[in-house]
């Protein structure tokens, strides 16, 4: 029934019971749908919350496997230079080996007369230095030899904040294996230089014979083979064929090449850290003043000239001005 107003003539009006039930079934329809709708909506919004926070972890994740692959290849640099120093050690160390310079050299050791070895009653036990110590001067030869080592940057992942890592156990492992890497790395290279430094002074040290032949005089007094009187020998005499090769006790520069009256014909080298060697009474002299010598190389033969009871070599060491047992320097004599 409707009723528009109290004067209106009412109208009467029959909706079939299919319609009513129609419309219950809309509405409640619209309201789960409503509902539905909401739900979904705060359903979206907690799974769009989920979803960035889960999206800022994937970027921290992301982060901090760039870091970890930065640590890795720290340590990796790290080691692969360790092993490199430690086969360039194992060479310089394996080169310095006695048995090594004679080998690559092609000298061997000198066979003596045992009633020829004299006492050495001005022999000082100071005197038995074998190794002398660089100078400025020769520094320079040293420093050619040393290799540059480049140190992977510590500052590499330095940005990540290591507090918040969801690996940091992982990360301070590859930081600490890092950190001792570096420290052998650097140890290994020091090492590396001291023994470059030791090859370069060891070159130029005479520790090889200047000739293979046996020794019938060393250094010291005795009787002199001329006079008989007690005199004192400043040398070696090495006694060898005539026309032996005689070679450079070490690398340096030819500073004489001549005759004396006593010496004959005679050579002398500079060594640098005030180490002189003096070949004497050579048949021939194959090497000039001024001329590179490198240690090994012929300079001369075995001859008779000067003042001598045969062929033979005079070998002398002086250092810093004042010569000195030749056999303090040779290896094995």
């Amino acid at each position: 029934i409707y009723i528009p107003n109290e004067s209106a003539t009412s109208r009467r009006f029959r909706v079939p019971k299919l319609f009513l039930h129609l419309g219950l079934i809309v509405f409640f329809a619209m309201i789960g749908l409503v509902s539905a709708l909401s739900a979904n909506l705060f359903k979206m919004a907690a799974l769009q919350g989920e979803y960035e926070k889960l999206r800022a972890e994937n970027v921290a994740i992301r982060s901090e496997a760039a870091a970890l692959i930065a640590k890795l290849q720290e340590v990796k640099t790290n080691l692969v230079q360790v092993d490199h120093i430690s086969d360039q050690v194992r060479q310089e160390a394996a080169s310095l080996d006695p048995r090594a310079e004679k080998k690559k050299l092609g000298v061997t050791g000198l066979s003596f007369r045992a009633k020829s070895r004299l006492k050495n009653d001005l022999a000082s036990p100071s005197e038995k230095t074998v190794l002398l110590k660089p100078n400025s001067a020769s520094a320079s030869n040293q420093n050619q030899d040393d290799k540059k080592i480049d140190f992977p940057s510590q500052a590499v992942g330095s940005n990540v904040n290591t507090e918040n890592l969801e690996f940091r156990d992982l990360f301070a492992a590859l930081t600490d294996i890092r950190d001792k890497s570096s420290t052998q790395l650097q140890g290994l290279s020091t090492l590396l230089k001291e023994l470059q430094g030791y090859r370069v002074r060891l070159s130029q040290t005479p520790t090889i014979s200047p000739v293979q032949g046996f020794v019938t005089s060393f250094y010291g007094k005795r009787s002199s083979p001329f006079t008989g009187e007690a005199k004192m020998h400043q040398g070696v005499d090495i006694a060898a064929p005539m026309g032996s090769p005689i070679r450079a006790a070490a690398n340096g520069t030819v500073v004489r090449s001549g005759t004396a009256d006593d010496y004959g014909n005679f050579i002398e080298i500079a060594h640098g850290f005030g180490v002189t060697t003096r070949y004497a009474h050579a048949s021939k002299l194959l090497v000039k003043a001024g001329t590179r010598v490198s240690k090994g190389d012929l300079i001369g033969l075995v001859g008779a000239t000067g003042r001598t009871t045969g062929p033979h070599l005079h070998y002398e060491v002086e250092v810093g001005g004042r010569r000195v047992d030749p056999s303090n320097f040779i290896r094995g004599l």
